[in-house]
C-alpha cells in the first residue's frame, strides 16, 4: 500500500506500535528524463509539474509510505527531485551547488542516502557530451565504491514508432565505455539498471524496494564535510572545473565563468549559511510587510475615530472600539514573527553544532542582523571564539515605529 503525499499527514493503523524509518533517495536526471512523472507514479501525487524545468534553487522533497509486508516496519521514502542537468557548465555549477547543500546538511544530520536513482530518456539517439558529463558527476559523487547504490533508469519506453531502435540503444547504454558500462562491471560494487513504465505503479515501487535497507555515504559529503574541501575541489566538482576552463580559454561568457568559480570555491558552512540567509531575508520580508500593515490598520482606526469625532461633535467611540481587538491581534502577529525568528536561530544552531571545526561554528545570533549579507560578514563579530560578541540590539532586532496622528496615537508597546 502506498500512501499519497496528500494523505501524508493522516494517521495510519496502528501506527503506535509501527516503527517508522526514514529512506532518503535522489532522483537525477537531465531535464526531461522524466522524475517527476516517476515520483509522480510512485506517490500517487498528481499535482507535481510535468515537464517544468522549474526553479534551480529547487530540490524538492515528496513522500511516500511504504510499509513492509509481514512486519511493523513503515518506510517513510523522501523522493528527492533535483533540478535537471543540461543548460550548460555555468547552470550545472549551481544545480551541483544546491544538491550538495541538501545532500550535506543531511548527512551533517545523520540522516544519509539510501539510493541515487539516474534517470535517462530511451528515446535520445545517442547520449551527448552534457548527459556523458554528468554522468561522471553522479560517478563521482557517489563514489565507485558506492555505485551499488545506484539504479540506471531508463525512462520513456514505447514513445517512439521503433521500439526495435530502443532495445538497441539499451544495448548500447550497457556495453559503452563512456555510458553505463563502468558502473555495470564494476565487481562488487555495481550499479543495477532497469526500465520504468509509468502505467504500473507496482514496477516503479519495484525500483525502490532494493534501496530500503541501504545507507550509504557519498563521496562528496565526505569530501567537504568530513575533509572540508571546497565544491571544486571534490571529484564531482572537478568535472565541472574543467568545463570552465574550456571556456575561460575560450574567452566567452566570463561573467558565468567568475560565478561558476565562486560557486565552486565555496565550502559546506558557506552552503550552510546561504541556506539561512535565504531563509532570514523571506522572513524579514514578511515581517516588514506585517509592520506596515500594522501601521495602516492603526492609521485607519485613528483616523476614523477623528473624522467620527468632528462629523458626530462627540467621540468616535465605534472605531475607538476596535483599538483593543486589534492591538490584541498586532501583539499576537509579533509574538509569532519573533517566535519564527528565534527557531530559525535555534535551526541553525543545531545544524551547525560541531561542524567541521571550531572556526566555522558562528553565533547565531548573526540570522537577527540584517547587515550580515555574506559569510566575510560573519568572521570577526560572530565567531563563537571571538573573546566578545556585538550587541545585536540596535542593529538586529526590527523596532516599529507608530506614527502619530493628532493626540490620538496609538503606542505600539512591543517589539516585532
Amino acid at each position: 500500500m502506498v500512501v499519497p503525499m496528500s494523505q501524508r499527514n493522516l494517521r495510519l493503523p496502528s501506527t503506535a506500535q509501527k516503527e517508522i524509518r526514514e529512506i532518503y533517495i535522489l532522483v537525477m536526471g537531465l531535464t526531461g528524463a522524466g522524475k517527476s512523472t516517476f515520483i509522480s507514479v510512485v506517490t500517487e501525487d498528481s499535482t507535481i509539474p510535468i515537464g517544468d524545468p522549474g526553479d534551480l534553487d529547487s530540490v524538492q522533497d515528496y513522500i511516500v509510505n511504504i510499509p513492509q509486508r509481514g512486519s511493523n516496519i513503515i518506510y517513510e521514502v523522501h523522493l528527492v527531485d533535483s533540478p535537471g542537468f543540461d543548460d550548460g557548465t555555468h547552470t550545472d555549477c549551481k544545480i551541483l551547488n544546491r544538491i550538495a547543500n541538501f545532500i550535506n546538511t543531511h548527512y551533517k544530520l545523520g540522516k544519509t542516502l539510501a539510493g541515487v536513482l539516474y534517470l535517462h530518456d530511451i528515446t535520445k539517439t545517442k547520449m551527448g557530451g552534457v548527459g556523458q558529463r554528468n554522468l561522471r558527476m553522479l560517478e563521482n559523487m557517489v563514489g565507485n565504491d558506492k555505485w551499488d547504490n545506484c539504479t540506471l533508469v531508463t525512462t520513456k519506453w514505447g514513445c517512439t514508432t521503433d521500439p526495435i531502435g530502443e532495445e538497441a540503444r539499451e544495448k548500447q547504454l550497457m556495453n559503452k565505455d563512456n555510458y553505463f558500462r563502468e558502473m555495470l562491471h564494476n565487481g562488487d560494487q555495481t550499479a543495477s539498471m532497469v526500465r520504468f513504465d509509468p502505467k504500473s505503479k507496482g514496477r516503479a515501487l519495484n525500483i525502490i524496494e532494493p534501496h530500503l535497507n541501504r545507507k550509504f555515504e557519498p563521496l562528496i559529503s565526505k569530501e567537504m564535510v568530513d575533509h572540508m574541501l571546497s565544491l571544486g575541489k571534490t571529484s564531482a566538482g572537478k568535472i565541472l572545473n574543467d568545463g570552465l576552463e574550456e571556456l575561460a580559454e575560450m574567452g566567452t561568457e566570463l561573467q558565468e565563468v567568475s560565478e561558476s568559480r565562486e560557486l565552486l570555491g565555496r565550502k559546506f558552512n558557506e552552503l550552510l549559511f546561504d541556506k539561512y540567509k535565504a531563509k532570514r531575508d523571506k522572513l524579514m520580508r514578511e515581517q516588514k510587510l506585517h509592520r506596515v500593515g500594522r501601521w495602516a490598520t492603526r492609521t485607519t482606526i485613528v483616523g476614523g475615530a477623528i473624522v467620527a469625532t468632528i462629523v458626530t461633535l462627540g467621540p468616535g467611540a465605534s472605531a475607538f472600539a476596535l483599538e483593543p481587538a486589534y492591538e490584541t491581534y498586532a501583539c499576537r502577529q509579533r509574538t509569532e514573527d519573533k517566535d519564527k525568528m528565534v527557531q530559525l536561530q535555534e535551526n541553525y544552531a543545531k545544524e551547525s553544532q560541531d561542524n567541521l571545526s571550531p572556526t566555522s561554528v558562528y553565533d547565531a545570533q548573526w540570522i537577527k542582523d540584517k547587515r550580515v549579507k555574506s559569510m566575510g560578514d560573519l568572521s570577526d563579530n560572530y565567531s563563537m571564539r571571538s573573546s566578545s560578541s556585538l550587541d545585536l540590539s540596535p542593529a538586529g532586532t526590527l523596532t516599529e515605529t507608530v506614527m502619530e496622528v493628532s493626540s490620538f496615537a496609538i503606542k505600539d508597546p512591543g517589539i516585532p
